[in-house]
C-alpha cells in the first residue's frame, strides 16, 4: 500500500469518531470515520484500508454479522474491536469471528496507537509476504497461452489450494518437478521449505546406496552404520512445515515403499538406527515418469501407497500437445539465459514447433540456449538449431533419470512458533536463491528477471548474506 495507511473507524459515537481520527491524522495516518455498521461494510469492502476500527455496540447491524461479512468476502485488513469491559465475552467471539485485536472503553491514546502499530506491522508482513510467494510461484508458472496449458495451470492452482497429496505422472522432461514447484509456492506453505528426494532405485547389490536412499528420506543416528558418525536428519524432517517432493517414486524398493506408508500414515518417521518416532508436518508430492497402475497390479508397486500418494492424480501434459506455445517458450528460455538479444526466425520458429520432442521442455531449453551460444549473431536459423539438436539429444537421453525441473542447474494466518519477520527474510532468501539458480548465479540476468536494479539487488543479497556466482 502507497502513501499513507487508510484507517477506517465504524461507531455511531461521534465522539469517538472524531478524537480518534484526530490522534490517527496527527500520527500521520490517513483516517475515515463512519456512523453506521452498513456504510462501514461498504466501504471496507473496497480493500482499500490498511486497518479496521469496529465498535461492538454498532446499533444498526450485528457487529458479529459485519466481522463475518468483511472476512469472508476476503478482505485484507485487521479489524480491531472496541467494547465495554461489561461486553468482553462478546469481543472474544469477535476475535473467534476473524477481528485481531480488542481495546476497551475508555479509550487510551497511547494503547490504541500501539495496537494500531502492531495490527497495521502485521498486515504489511502479510501483504509482503503474499508478494514473495506470488513471485515464487510467478518463476514456475507455466508459460503459454494454448488450452492445454491454460487448463493445466489451473489445475495446479486448484491443487495448491487444497492440502491433499498429488501424484504427478509423465515423460522425463515433461516439467513435473517445475509443477510441484508452482503448487508449493502457490500454497500456504509457500514459507516452508521445498525439499527433494530422487527415489531411484540403487541396484539390487548396492548396499551403501540404498543406505544412503534411506538415511536421505528418514535421516539416521550416530552408528547407525559404518560412516554414520553424527545424527543426520532425513528429508522427511527438513521439510517439516512445507512439501516434499519425491521424483520417481515407482522407483522404491518394497522395503522403502512400506517405510514411505508408514510415514505418511503416523505423520511420523523414524531415522535409521533409532527406535523413536519424530513427528512431522510435510506435504507430499510424488513423481513417476512410468505409469504406477501397471506397477500395482503386476505387485511391483504397493496399491495402499500407491492410493495414499495418487490422491490428486496429474499428468503432465508432453511439449507436442501444445506447440504452439513453442514461440513463447523458447522466448522465455533464451531470456532466463541471459541470452534477450537473440531471437530465432520464422523459418526457426517453424522447425520448433514441427518436432517432436520427446525430452519435452528440458530438451526445448537446452536445443534453444544451446543453438543461440552457438552463433555470434543476433538471428538464430534453422541449421543452428538442427546442429544443436544433435547435442541436446545426447544430453537428453544422459538425463532421462536425473530429474525433472527445467532450469539450467493475524496470529491466526501463521501460528507456527517463526515470526511473521523470520517468515518473510526465508522466503525472501528462498525467492532470491530460486532466481539465482535459474540465472545460473548471474546478477545482472537475476536482477532483469526479478525487474529491479542490479545495485539494489547486490545490495539485497549483500543484506542477507547471499553469495553469487557472478557479478
Amino acid at each position: 500500500m502507497a502513501g499513507k495507511i487508510e484507517i477506517l473507524i465504524i461507531d455511531d459515537d461521534r465522539q469517538i469518531v472524531e478524537s480518534m481520527s484526530a490522534l490517527f491524522k496527527n500520527k500521520g495516518y490517513n483516517p475515515f470515520g463512519v456512523y453506521t455498521g452498513r456504510k462501514g461494510l461498504e466501504l471496507a469492502l473496497n480493500d482499500v484500508f490498511g486497518l479496521i476500527f469496529l465498535d461492538l455496540s454498532i446499533p444498526d447491524m450485528n457487529s458479529l454479522e459485519l466481522i463475518k461479512r468483511i472476512k469472508g468476502l476476503k478482505v485484507s485488513a485487521p479489524i480491531v474491536v472496541i467494547t465495554e469491559p461489561s461486553k468482553i465475552g462478546l469481543a472474544i467471539e469477535a476475535a473467534h469471528n476473524g477481528a485481531d485485536s480488542i481495546v476497551e472503553k475508555p479509550l487510551n491514546d497511547d494503547i490504541v496507537l500501539h495496537i494500531a502499530g502492531n495490527a497495521i506491522n502485521r498486515y504489511r508482513l502479510e501483504q509482503d509476504l503474499s508478494r514473495l510467494r506470488n513471485s515464487l510461484s510467478e518463476l514456475y508458472r507455466f508459460i503459454g497461452h494454448s488450452t492445454t496449458i491454460d487448463q493445466f495451470r489451473e489445475k495446479l492452482k486448484r491443487i495448491a489450494m487444497s492440502a491433499s497429496r498429488a501424484l504427478f505422472i509423465g515423460e522425463s522432461g515433461s516439467g513435473k518437478e517445475w509443477a510441484a514447484k508452482f503448487v508449493h509456492y502457490s500454497s500456504s506453505r509457500a514459507a516452508g521449505p521445498f525439499c527433494v528426494v530422487n527415489c531411484a532405485a540403487p541396484a539390487a547389490d548396492d548396499f551403501a546406496g540404498k543406505l544412503r536412499l534411506g538415511s536421505n528420506l528418514f535421516g539416521h543416528d550416530k552408528d547407525a552404520f559404518v560412516g554414520a558418525s553424527a545424527v543426520s536428519k532425513g528429508q522427511f524432517e527438513l521439510a517439516d512445515g512445507g512439501t516434499l517432493f519425491l521424483d520417481e517414486v515407482g522407483m522404491l524398493t518394497g522395503d522403502y515403499q512400506a517405510r514411505l506408508l508408514r510415514a505418511i500414515e503416523s505423520g511420523a518417521v523414524t531415522r535409521l538406527g533409532s527406535s523413536d518416532e519424530i513427528k512431522t508436518d510435510v506435504r507430499i508430492l510424488a513423481a513417476s515418469t512410468i505409469d504406477l497402475e501397471p506397477e500395482v497390479k503386476a505387485g511391483r508397486f504397493r496399491e495402499d501407497l500407491y492410493f495414499r500418494l495418487n490422491v490428486i492424480p496429474v499428468n503432465m501434459p508432453p511439449l507436442r500437445t501444445y506447440t504452439d506455445d513453442i514461440p513463447l517458450l523458447a522466448r522465455h528460455f533464451l531470456d532466463q539465459a541471459g541470452l534477450i538479444r537473440k531471437h530465432f526466425d520464422a523459418e526457426a520458429i517453424d522447425h520448433l514447433k514441427s518436432l517432436d520432442w520427446p525430452g519435452n521442455l528440458r530438451q526445448l531449453n537446452d536445443t534453444a540456449t544451446k543453438a543461440a551460444r552457438l552463433v555470434s549473431r543476433d538471428v538464430i536459423g534453422i541449421d543452428d538449431i538442427k546442429t544443436a539438436l544433435v547435442e541436446s539429444g545426447r544430453r537428453s537421453s544422459q538425463a532421462a533419470s536425473a530429474g525433472d525441473s527445467i532450469s539450467p542447474s493475524d496470529d491466526k494466518l501463521f501460528r507456527q512458533n517463526i515470526s511473521y519477520r523470520r517468515q518473510m527474510i526465508d522466503l525472501e532468501k528462498r525467492l532470491l536463491d530460486e532466481v539465482l539458480s535459474l540465472s545460473d548465479g548471474n546478477i545482472t540476468r537475476a536482477a532483469r528477471m526479478l525487474q529491479t536494479d542490479r545495485g539494489n539487488l547486490s545490495k539485497k543479497l549483500k543484506k542477507l548474506d547471499i553469495k553469487a556466482k557472478k557479478q
